[in-house]
């Protein structure tokens, strides 16, 4: 994160309604890894202390106002007639202008990263989407083989779309039962980590939002955005799409696994199966007892989240 260098690497996640202890682990553990590219925070009811706090870290602060109550939208309580002015001939700029109003915050979030890469996209080569209160960094979350693409990363192989009552509720309000029965065994992915070139996280942005304004009804629920993201990956809505299990590529997910499923080098690193090193940890803190040795690792006089 060096603001004086020309970087081609772009991180960009958000954060509403919280301090900077809330990312700290997220900003710390990426700024140790010596990451040269930016990293840029869409912040929402985040203190001026805070804001501030981020940019001595080098990150690009980028303020937006959600008025929403935590992440729903009231508005989107008026869901149908919304669905209907999307699908109408208004223009983009006027569809997108709506949106703004009556997105709940999480699929708002791919709505600011769309427009942000429509005017600095030309500026970055790769792009990493990424949840800011869950993630923690052990490498340069770019530096590993990539192909051109969107680089989906799937959870555990024991979680399926069918057995999760949320991706059931989400689904099945963006799309209909009858999607979520015929699709009930496929492997979760998880959205909270996305990666790609730019003009294929362009396109990924592209579809999501188009998607979230044609769902069935989201006045019922504010937090379904990974059923949108599973959906484009099972439809196959994407040019081209590379897919990642889980415990095999640079993303660990590790929401359900147990302290007996992972391993740790002599370095306190987190591995993959294979023994190689995973720069991104994705959903760490589920687990008590890494969550404390990976934050004892920080710099003790820059940390101040809560030790376990």
């Amino acid at each position: 994160m060096n603001p004086n260098s020309t970087p081609r690497d772009l991180i960009l996640a958000a954060l509403h309604l919280r301090n900077f202890d809330a990312v700290a682990p997220f900003v710390l553990s990426l700024k140790r890894t010596g990451f040269q590219g930016r990293l840029v925070l869409f912040t929402s009811r985040v203190s001026a202390a805070a804001q501030n706090e981020l940019r001595q870290h080098g990150v690009e602060v980028v303020p937006f106002h959600f008025s929403g109550k935590r992440d729903r939208q009231p508005l989107a309580r008026l869901w149908p007639l919304w669905r209907w002015y999307f699908s109408s001939g208004a223009s983009a700029s006027a569809k997108a202008r709506l949106a703004h109003r009556v997105f709940h915050l999480r699929y708002r979030r791919y709505l600011l990263y769309a427009e942000f890469l429509q005017q600095h996209g030309a500026d970055y080569d790769r792009v990493l989407l990424a949840d800011s209160m869950d993630i923690f960094f052990q490498a340069d979350p770019f530096a590993w083989d990539w192909s051109p693409g969107v680089h989906f990363f799937l959870e555990e192989k024991k979680l399926r779309l069918g057995d999760c009552r949320l991706h059931r509720l989400w689904l099945g309000c963006q799309f209909g039962p009858e999607f979520v029965e015929r699709h009930a065994g496929e492997n979760i992915s998880c959205s909270g980590t996305t990666f790609g070139d730019t003009a294929s996280i362009r396109e990924y942005l592209a579809q999501m939002v188009a998607t979230i304004m044609q769902a069935r009804n989201l006045a019922k629920i504010s937090g379904g955005d990974q059923g949108i993201h599973n959906y484009l990956l099972i439809e196959k809505k994407l040019k081209q799409v590379i897919v990642h299990p889980n415990r095999h590529g640079p993303v660990l997910t590790m929401g359900v696994m147990r302290a007996e499923d992972y391993q740790m080098n002599n370095e306190k690193l987190v591995l993959n199966e294979d023994g190689s090193v995973p720069p991104v940890l994705h959903q760490y803190d589920r687990l008590p007892e890494l969550k404390k040795r990976l934050l004892a690792g920080l710099p003790p006089q820059e940390v101040r989240v809560k030790r376990l």
